[in-house]
């Protein structure tokens, strides 16, 4: 650690165990008149980057606000559980608003942009960018849409995200008959009569959740 409590640095932050690299933040004072610990985060150095303002209430609520996270796509392998193949591109998360309490978010809006998506391993293919859009729904849960944005393959899914785990299904296809796309749709999801494939997703998510 280095600096002060209102601007300061840490050379190493993980988060359950997950190296982040280093933490640069600025202390906002005017807010601890209210009791709230307000600071401005920067994430930088490791796979994931990222900054965005952090609120902390006094009831322990945290509260997110413009932030926006940088990752490589290979990190979400695991919850798209697809073994066959690589995830390749970056991920890019905007997060307008994320508000938590206890260990699962109240309230959230944003959204995630797989730029130059593609896959690689056993089979190897372009799939373009890639876009999801998610918000609150009334059930406590957090719902949204994925779709393409003209590339090679063609994409329209839902999925949604309650504190017991996830669900997701997405149709998929290949634009044009791109070879190279009907190629990697051999390995993800169940084959329709249509030509396009059905992915259908279930996890559960770690028990401090």
């Amino acid at each position: 650690l280095s600096g002060t409590i209102w601007n300061g640095h840490a050379g190493s932050a993980r988060v359950y165990g997950t190296e982040l690299g280093a933490l640069d933040w600025r202390l906002s004072p005017l807010p601890l008149l209210r009791g709230v610990i307000a600071a401005q985060l920067d994430i930088h150095g490791g796979e994931v980057t990222g900054s965005g303002v952090v609120e902390r209430e006094p009831d322990g609520t945290l509260q997110v606000t413009g932030a926006v996270i940088h990752m490589p796509a290979s990190l979400a392998a695991p919850a798209l559980d697809i073994p066959m193949l690589q995830l390749l591109g970056q991920m890019e998360i905007n997060l307008a608003q994320l508000r938590v309490q206890g260990a699962w978010p109240t309230a959230a809006q944003g959204e995630i942009r797989w730029r130059d998506a593609a896959v690689a391993g056993a089979a190897q293919a372009p799939l373009g960018d890639l876009q999801a859009r998610f918000a609150s729904a009334a059930d406590g849960s957090i719902a949204g849409t994925a779709h393409d944005l003209g590339g090679p393959l063609r994409l329209d899914g839902t999925f949604k995200m309650a504190a017991d785990g996830y669900d997701a299904q997405a149709r998929l296809a290949a634009r044009d008959g791109n070879p190279q796309v009907l190629d990697a749709l051999r390995f993800i999801g169940q084959p329709q009569g249509d030509g396009s494939t059905l992915l259908l997703i279930h996890g559960k998510f770690l028990s401090f959740f």
